[in-house]
């Protein structure tokens, strides 16, 4: 659609900006493009996928009933997509936290060829004020609502990109090095 959902490359990286707001079931217009994009990448010229959008599909916090339906409802439409087309890393925000999944999630399992899942929420911490509560689970790899931050990605070439949440201050709160063969 050009506005609410695109692609672009840079360098050695496809990132792919969706729109978790927007209409995301098999043969809507954001999926068709969604998989038709995600066919046409060469991972010759970008050998690294990275998919942003703003809900995520994956996270540790309760906020209310509602935010986990949305994320059931983006996995069982896009996830299977996404760990076909070995999608890397998806960068989402919403939540006023910090989360990073474990490696390779993919149906709620670890070292399951699916991407790592990260969402930088930060910004908005002091409107929850630690109101909410933690959702048990067996794939959040570092959760942090403490501080403010950001993330920064460094591609370094083809088989390696570094992943970093800084807190303002600079303090690296979190890092991690994502690998290929």
């Amino acid at each position: 659609n050009g506005v609410f959902w695109y692609s672009y490359d840079q360098s050695l990286v496809h990132t792919v900006m969706l729109s978790s707001e927007h209409n995301m079931t098999i043969g809507s217009s954001q999926y068709v493009w969604l998989e038709n994009d995600l066919a046409k990448v060469n991972r010759s010229i970008t050998p690294w996928l990275v998919v942003e959008m703003h809900r995520p599909m994956y996270n540790s916090e309760l906020v209310n009933w509602l935010n986990p339906m949305v994320s059931e409802g983006m996995q069982n439409e896009i996830e299977d997509l996404l760990n076909h087309y070995e999608t890397d890393l998806v960068l989402s925000g919403h939540y006023h936290s910090y989360f990073r999944s474990c490696n390779g999630l993919y149906a709620y399992e670890c070292d399951n060829a699916g991407p790592t899942y990260i969402t930088v929420g930060t910004g908005g911490a002091p409107l929850d004020a630690n109101t909410t509560s933690l959702i048990p689970n067996s794939h959040t790899e570092h959760f942090d609502r403490e501080h403010f931050g950001v993330g920064r990605a460094s591609v370094y070439n083809a088989t390696s990109l570094h992943w970093e949440f800084v807190a303002v201050g600079g303090d690296v709160i979190d890092d991690l090095w994502l690998t290929k063969d």
